[in-house]
């Protein structure tokens, strides 16, 4: 089974992945939907696998496009060598280690350089209220590297038995421990309550801009941010 259907041939040859975790507030998969507008991602595949629940909209990014969305696709910046696997939809828990093997198996077929995966957990996990807008992270790298690219950001902690335990942070640290037995890896959390995370999707975008070089001088909104709590009521209600 192919996991990955390209629209075309692309050489993704030491590109930057950049994989949002469903985790508190969806704020990875904003990130994710900031970062293709902003940077002008193309879609170039669609990813399929039993383990993803299928879903099918109209096209997030531009109001006036005929273009279907799926539940998972990726995007790229051939210029800028950054891609975006963005990921609509929940993942079967039976079937997530099987997914995660496979995904795996692809990138490395496709000579992926780096995989930076990001996650969200709750804000109330962090007791020092001081702490609630700083960024955690942990990685396969260099943790030197990291430091010098973003600014105040700390280090993850594993807990006694070795575990790295994020609540609200989804299949993101599952996802880090597979991947980063294989590529270089990065997981970066930031800690947020639910609710309407616009903005922490964009100060989230500028944390990944810092550790991927990219300059920026503004954002671009997907047109679906314009309905973050829905489309206007039908008229024919009243």
């Amino acid at each position: 089974m192919q996991l990955l259907n390209f629209k075309e041939p692309i050489d993704l040859s030491d590109y930057t992945l950049i994989i949002p975790s469903v985790s508190v507030g969806n704020v990875p998969q904003l990130t994710v939907d900031l970062l293709i507008t902003t940077l002008k991602l193309k879609n170039v595949a669609a990813l399929w696998h039993p383990g993803l629940v299928a879903s099918v909209g109209a096209d997030p990014f531009y109001s006036e496009s005929k273009i279907l969305c799926t539940a998972c696709e990726l995007y790229a910046n051939i210029e800028k060598k950054v891609a975006a696997l963005q990921i609509r939809s929940t993942i079967e828990t039976r079937l997530i280690q099987k997914f995660f093997s496979e995904l795996i198996a692809s990138l490395l077929t496709l000579n992926i350089g780096k995989v930076v995966i990001l996650a969200t957990g709750f804000d109330y996990e962090l007791h020092n209220i001081a702490e609630k807008d700083t960024f955690h992270y942990i990685t396969n790298t260099s943790e030197s590297e990291v430091a010098m690219k973003m600014s105040s950001v700390k280090p993850l902690l594993r807990s006694a038995s070795g575990k790295l335990i994020i609540n609200g942070a989804g299949f993101g640290p599952n996802l880090y421990e597979a991947v980063s037995e294989k590529l270089k890896c990065i997981l970066i959390v930031k800690y947020v309550s639910e609710g309407e995370n616009i903005f922490d999707a964009q100060v989230f975008l500028n944390k990944l801009f810092q550790y991927i070089n990219v300059s920026n001088d503004k954002f671009v909104f997907p047109s679906s941010w314009k309905f973050v709590y829905g489309a206007p009521p039908p008229i024919g209600l009243f």
